[in-house]
């Protein structure tokens, strides 16, 4: 028999708990899923003759992709409020890769190109969470 919590206090901090749990399951998913690709796309890019201006591309759809995986396995898990929950999950990866973009690369230029990005980020998390709630 499963524990009921004794009010509803109790039972909206575990569900709370439990989303917060989620969401980061589903950004950690996305930047593992991320850093594999790109190592792959690295190789990929250094064994073959695949011209180097197609790798900004790659990791374009590398990133929309991991953003759909992480946004709709977070929402799933959730169970409520997908394009929420999902929009988060991609507005914070975003937020993170620009944020290790920085340890490479010591530019960062902020102005619209950046709030695109992180809106972007937010539209397709939001498809994604979508998504994972209803499929």
């Amino acid at each position: 028999m499963k524990h009921r919590p004794a009010n509803n206090n109790q039972l909206l901090q575990q569900l709370r708990q439990s989303a917060w749990l989620n969401l980061g399951r589903g950004i950690l998913l996305a930047l593992l899923f991320s850093a594999v690709m790109l190592l792959l796309i690295a190789l990929l890019l250094y064994l073959t003759a695949l011209p180097e201006k197609t790798a900004p591309y790659l990791v374009y759809a590398v990133g929309t992709i991991a953003i759909l995986w992480g946004s709709s396995y977070a929402a799933r898990k959730i169970g409520m409020r997908g394009w929420l929950n999902g929009g988060a999950v991609g507005a914070i990866y975003v937020l993170l890769m620009l944020a290790a973009g920085l340890i490479v690369a010591d530019d960062l230029t902020v102005g619209w190109s950046l709030v695109v990005k992180i809106f972007l980020g937010f539209i397709f998390g939001a498809a994604g969470g979508m998504w994972g709630i209803n499929y």
